[in-house]
């Protein structure tokens, strides 16, 4: 059995274009002639202040099934999480335990990214003149560099409640990509004339509004990426927004409905004003409007950056 800790984990995976290219090829392939994936279970454990996810992928065309534990938990009641979990291959053949990827929730933050990545090389225009990352935190850098290796937009902005926590962003993203970041405290400022806008957040109440994107009447063809949305507390998106969207586009549409977006509004809204579409089955190219992606987390990609993991490390082995 294979066992990998977290130092090795790093050393062997970093968010690169390559990764990007997997999770696509994650998302683009097809049905297995046996495949299973269970809905996510959580588990809210307060006296941890956090959250701890379980997610599985099987698929019969793959080599391994995958059993992801995710944990986040803020032990001092706020401040910087703590990551915890791991993620469990086992054959598909025989149902053995292969590996054990004990990476604290790093390779999930890797394919969070990486998706992030693709999602915007899927849908948005090749030319982007401004882009709007929402968040200052961890994830939020991350789907900043994601961001840099599908696309090059002219001028890049951050929108965050913190002043502090924008100054970091900003400084972090000066030192790692040599680019200036615009900062922003106030939406309507933050996304004027706005492409593309990535939520990155962990907010409990929406942090963008219809009237702010959409505007009094005006429609701008723009693309909203929303990441941040994966379990029942968490929302990112007014609901009068998801509602006015000319295209809505999820990862997994199940898990929209119960963990994303999508929570909260009605079967008959969503069948008949949203109509959700699989990210799986969108053509690549930008669209007149406002187009929404939703990315609440599949499994099948924590099988895939898994499997990309162990194929690192056994070419570096044999280097």
């Amino acid at each position: 059995m294979v066992v990998l800790n977290e130092p090795e984990i790093r050393d062997a995976v970093v968010l690169t274009s390559a990764v990007v290219y997997e999770m696509g090829a994650a998302f683009q392939s097809g049905e297995a002639s046996f495949s299973c994936q269970p809905p996510v279970q959580q588990m809210m454990l307060e006296p941890l202040n956090g959250l701890l996810c379980v997610k599985s992928f099987y698929s019969a065309d793959q080599t391994h099934f995958v059993v992801k534990m995710a944990g986040n938990y803020r032990l001092d009641g706020g401040g910087v999480s703590q990551t915890h979990g791991m993620n469990a291959l086992y054959h598909s053949k025989s149902g053995q335990l292969h590996a054990v990827l004990a990476d604290n929730g790093y390779l999930t933050q890797i394919r969070t990214a990486a998706a992030g990545g693709y999602a915007v090389d899927l849908l948005a225009p090749e030319n982007i003149d401004v882009a709007v990352i929402v968040g200052t935190g961890r994830q939020a850098r991350m789907q900043l560099s994601a961001l840099l290796l599908v696309r090059r937009p002219s001028e890049i902005r951050c929108f965050g409640r913190s002043a502090a926590g924008l100054k970091g962003f900003a400084d972090w993203a000066n030192e790692t990509h040599h680019i200036d970041i615009q900062c922003y405290g106030d939406e309507s400022a933050a996304l004027a004339e706005a492409d593309l806008v990535i939520t990155a957040t962990t907010s409990r109440t929406p942090v963008l509004h219809r009237k702010v994107v959409l505007g009094e009447g005006k429609q701008r063809d723009r693309l909203i990426i929303a990441m941040g949305s994966d379990s029942k507390e968490k929302r990112e998106l007014e609901e009068a927004l998801v509602l006015e969207s000319d295209r809505w586009i999820c990862d997994d549409i199940s898990q929209s409905l119960t963990l994303g977006e999508l929570k909260g509004i009605s079967e008959q809204e969503i069948d008949e004003v949203i109509k959700p579409i699989s990210l799986e089955k969108v053509g690549r190219g930008a669209v007149k409007g406002l187009t929404i992606c939703d990315l609440t987390g599949v499994a099948k990609l924590d099988l895939a950056i898994s499997e990309y993991c162990l194929a690192r490390v056994s070419e570096s082995a044999l280097a």
